[in-house]
């Protein structure tokens, strides 16, 4: 199941690419925009880099709040498709293709990264590391998720086969946030049966 997964995701992210915002609207069914935005209240400081952006839905609304936003993303279908949203809007929004293992910004660039919905690429120590070293002294790092509550059995069948994750992904992604010095807290937010998970990891503010 975990395979198939991995392939269905990077066909979404490359020859799919086009069916992606279809797709995400279906599986959420029909709460993807929202889970995405519940990101925003944790985001901070005027400098923000989207890692992951695919088709662009978050770097538009960033662009909004009058915030310097970068955005990262290593698919070209993907750059295409957020390039052909943003031209609608009246301010530029940089992008790089580039991956989250080795991030092409310069030391204590950022004061927010954010991650929406990410790939494995986040269960790797040198996106940790990377994200800690751009990230200036008391900037954070925002993961969004989604999590189940509750213990209706249908409901977890359903998420675990649209949300199929091994059991040893939370502990990865702890261990990771802790290798690199960062502090953590997690923030469920609303109370439906499926909802955001919005991961906070944080880099001490003397460092």
């Amino acid at each position: 199941m975990r395979s198939i997964y991995q392939f269905l995701y990077r066909l979404l992210y490359n020859e799919l690419a086009w069916a992606y915002d279809a797709v995400s609207w279906a599986v959420s069914l029909g709460s993807w925009h929202g889970w995405r935005e519940a990101a925003l209240p944790f985001v901070r400081g005027k400098d923000v880099l989207e890692v992951g952006f695919g088709t662009g839905a978050l770097l538009a609304q960033l662009q909004g709040r009058q915030r310097r936003v970068v955005g990262l993303e290593p698919s070209p279908a993907m750059h295409r498709i957020a390039a052909a949203r943003l031209r609608q809007r009246p301010a530029t929004v940089p992008r790089v293709q580039g991956i989250a293992q080795s991030l092409p910004f310069a030391d204590r660039a950022f004061d927010t990264i954010l991650c929406a919905f990410p790939a494995t690429y986040i269960l790797d120590p040198a996106t940790h590391q990377e994200f800690a070293r751009c990230l200036r002294p008391g900037g954070r790092i925002v993961i969004v998720e989604v999590a189940l509550a509750g213990s209706n059995p249908l409901w977890a069948l359903l998420f675990k086969v649209v949300f199929p994750s091994s059991p040893q992904t939370k502990q990865k992604l702890e261990a990771r946030v802790k290798g690199a010095g960062l502090s953590r807290e997690d923030h469920l937010v609303g109370n439906r049966t499926v909802r955001p998970l919005i991961i906070v990891a944080e880099k001490k503010a003397d460092t």
